[in-house]
């Protein structure tokens, strides 16, 4: 008995030691930019962006910063705005990551807050901040009345924070003020589940860049992908004038996903086989630039990073050669397709003036069949041209998951591995928005998983169909970016995790409007945001569902318990209406045998609390109570 009991007890402390160790970082600087050097003749190394908060748990947290040439940075740190004694380790800024880097810091304790500065070049810079750790099991178990160690905790979610004034509330973001002013200090974390970044800069070019870095040469990324500096200015633009969001940050912890515009606008087909579209072959671009700001923060089930190289394609010969990669050595069973990239300077501008025919006559969509060799590959389908300098990438897989307490995060990417839908056909069998191997990874984790929550972040609405644009320019013949559009992989879903019994929790953006969405007994869907955005007009862009009650499009009827609405005759720019939502966990209720003591009691029915907050107005718009079955 008392050998089971010690082999339990280790087994726990793993796994729990496993969810607090953070994950490889992104951040790893090229071999290929080693010999890039910065001019002299600059001033020193300064913090340009950040810091700014991810991966946290009970005893460590992940701090991203942005320095103006590469180089180090360290966080001074303590339990005291005034005794930050405690100095992590050196975190490194590379050229290929845009001066971009990240440092943990371990061996914290858990729900604690701390107070931490941003140290470059042996002075302090930058704005202070602070945190929170999570709780743990341990300081929350007690023999008689929570033996599982269970505790409550909070976050805020939401999406959509468009800081463009032509598509929003502008450049001041109310909801990001209520939320520092009402909510840092209360909520554990934050997820933003995608469109944090909406489409500027994205024209910059190269050789301004270049020279900005004082550099004397692009860094191997922007030189096989020279559109990725527009992305890279694009999310310094946003926090350079974010100033609530950039406070939000420096004091919360966040995850992130990425939806179309932190990539480009409508980006549909990326896992299509043989498609050409200049959105579509974007993605791994984008995807690439998101790490380097956001993606960092997120845990992830894979860590092989996007292979970008240029190769030699001969017309119809389905070879691609690169003698510089080694494809026997990629994992490429765990990685995505290859795209053979647009090439054109406009290729991640969200103007339809550029979808066109206009980039390189190889570029598409290609599945790789075969390793020929550590410098070839076979490809589906030939090439149109002969060229010696394309530039192609490997994709990698962005999915990933998160324990907390009795609750299962799984962070899911609705558009690397996604085939194109068909509006005119929805329930087509096979049609995929995750890819077989996610589908499957999320399946078996959520079947393996014995939380009693479930929270499945997938940045595309589950029940409500995304069929318009909100009076922006669309292709309105095949427009839809939500599950609407995959009801064959939507309904089995949902088959699945009836047969699981847990509730499961689908927490949805990209729609510019909030709902609370009863899908069974089991599954629920809960749309948050816009954060900025302009929002979306029901009639108009998602098939006319009703504010509240019944409503069905496709096979399933479900039940709207709350939405936001947006009526038909408002000017667009009359429709700035944000949301966030903040869900709390109640395990617990402190029941101590003397006032201002700890002794958690267990709920026997344990509830998840929605609330929707007016991002206007701070208010209290909307709440939902959903408990474990009784």
């Amino acid at each position: 008995m008392r050998t089971t009991l010690v082999c339990s007890l280790f087994a726990l402390a793993s796994i729990v030691h496993a969810q607090d160790t953070p994950s490889p970082k992104h951040h790893v600087a090229d071999p290929a930019d080693a010999s890039i050097t910065i001019s002299p003749a600059r001033d020193p190394i300064r913090l340009t962006h950040g810091p700014m908060l991810g991966q946290p748990s009970a005893t460590s947290m992940r701090l991203w910063a942005r320095t103006s040439d590469p180089g180090q940075f360290e966080v001074h740190y303590g339990t005291a705005a005034d005794a930050m004694d405690s100095v992590s380790e050196s975190g490194e800024t590379t050229i290929g990551h845009d001066n971009t880097g990240v440092v943990d810091l371990v061996g914290l304790k858990s729900d604690t807050r701390y107070h931490y500065q941003v140290w470059v070049n042996g002075r302090p810079h930058g704005l202070p901040g602070s945190f929170r750790t999570l709780p743990s099991a341990d300081q929350s178990r007690n023999d008689s009345y929570n033996p599982d160690g269970l505790f409550n905790f909070r976050f805020q979610i939401g999406s959509c924070a468009n800081q463009n004034p032509l598509h929003g509330n502008g450049h001041r973001a109310t909801t990001y003020e209520h939320l520092n002013r009402d909510w840092a200090d209360k909520v554990h974390f934050h997820v933003m589940n995608g469109d944090w970044l909406y489409e500027e800069q994205r024209r910059y070019p190269p050789q301004a860049w270049q020279l900005v870095q004082g550099a004397s040469a692009m860094p191997r990324v922007a030189q096989i992908a020279p559109t990725i500096v527009g992305v890279w200015e694009n999310y310094k633009l946003y926090l350079d004038r974010g100033e609530s969001l950039s406070q939000w940050h420096r004091h919360v912890p966040s995850y992130f996903t990425f939806d179309d515009h932190e990539l480009v606008n409508d980006i549909w087909g990326s896992a299509e086989t043989g498609k050409r579209h200049r959105r579509t072959v974007f993605r791994d671009i984008g995807t690439q630039a998101w790490y380097d700001y956001l993606g960092w923060a997120n845990p992830t089930e894979h860590h092989h990073p996007i292979h970008f190289g240029k190769a030699t394609m001969r017309r119809d010969s389905d070879l691609l050669y690169d003698q510089n990669a080694d494809f026997t050595k990629m994992p490429l069973s765990e990685m995505g397709n290859l795209h053979v990239h647009w090439g054109t300077p406009e290729a991640g501008v969200n103007d339809m003036e550029y979808d066109d025919d206009s980039g390189h006559k190889n570029s598409y969509v290609y599945d790789i069949v075969e390793v020929i060799d550590p410098h070839t590959l076979r490809l589906h389908m030939p090439a149109k041209v002969d060229d010696t300098n394309v530039s192609y990438s490997i994709g990698r897989r962005s999915y990933g998951k998160k324990r907390i307490g009795n609750c299962e995060f799984y962070f899911i990417d609705t558009r690397g591995d996604r085939q194109m839908h068909d509006v005119t056909e929805r329930d087509k069998p096979g049609v995929s928005m995750l890819g077989r191997p996610q589908r499957e990874w999320l399946l078996r984790s959520m079947r393996e998983s014995d939380a009693d929550f479930r929270f499945v972040i997938s940045t595309v609405p589950f029940m409500i169909p995304h069929s318009g644009a909100g009076g922006f320019e669309a292709d309105a013949e095949n427009k839809e970016e939500a599950w609407t559009g995959f009801f064959d992989e939507r309904e089995f879903l949902i088959a699945q995790w009836e047969k699981i019994g847990k509730r499961v929790f689908v927490m949805t953006g990209d729609l510019h409007n909030s709902f609370a969405i009863k899908v069974t007994d089991n599954v629920w869907e809960f749309c948050c945001g816009p954060h900025n955005s302009v929002n979306h007009v029901p009639v108009n862009d998602e098939s006319d569902r009703p504010a509240t009650g019944k409503f069905k499009f496709g096979p399933r009827e479900c039940d709207i318990r709350w939405s936001s609405y947006i009526l038909p005759d408002l000017p667009r720019l009359e429709r700035l209406y944000p949301y966030f939502c903040v869900v709390q966990i109640n395990n617990v209720f402190n029941m101590p045998q003397k006032l201002g003591g700890k002794r958690l009691v267990a709920y026997p029915h344990p509830q998840v609390v929605f609330q929707y907050y007016d991002g206007r107005t701070g208010e209290l718009a909307y709440a939902e109570s959903i408990s474990t079955e009784r």
